[in-house]
């Protein structure tokens, strides 16, 4: 009779085991998985940073641009001939001058 309980006892715990093994087990998977491929996982992170890195290098090529610009405009600022160049290329002239165009060919 104790035999038998024994071995029942015996059954219980392993089952019990088992099936702490197996929820843990389970468990661990889910969470690995949550990780990697949630919407705060591993995969998501390298496509934020790599969008993060994009962006970051558009605003450099921005910036740059805007320092062209900034010098475009200090010079404009210090020389008066450029911008004369720059209107008469736009095709502004001074008051009572006179514009010869010659078309081609004759």
């Amino acid at each position: 009779m104790r035999n038998i309980r024994k071995q029942r006892v015996k059954q219980r715990r392993k089952m019990t085991g088992l099936v702490f093994l197996t929820l843990g087990i389970l468990f661990f998977v889910y969470i690995s998985l949550s990780l990697v491929f949630g919407d705060s996982g591993l995969l998501r992170y390298l496509e934020l940073k790599a969008t993060v890195n994009s962006i970051l290098a558009e605003n450099r090529k921005i910036e740059e641009q805007n320092k062209e610009i900034d010098s475009q405009i200090e010079s404009l600022k210090k020389d008066p001939d450029l911008i004369e160049e720059l209107a008469r290329e736009h095709g502004l002239t001074r008051e009572g001058e006179l514009i010869y165009k010659y078309e081609e060919g004759q």
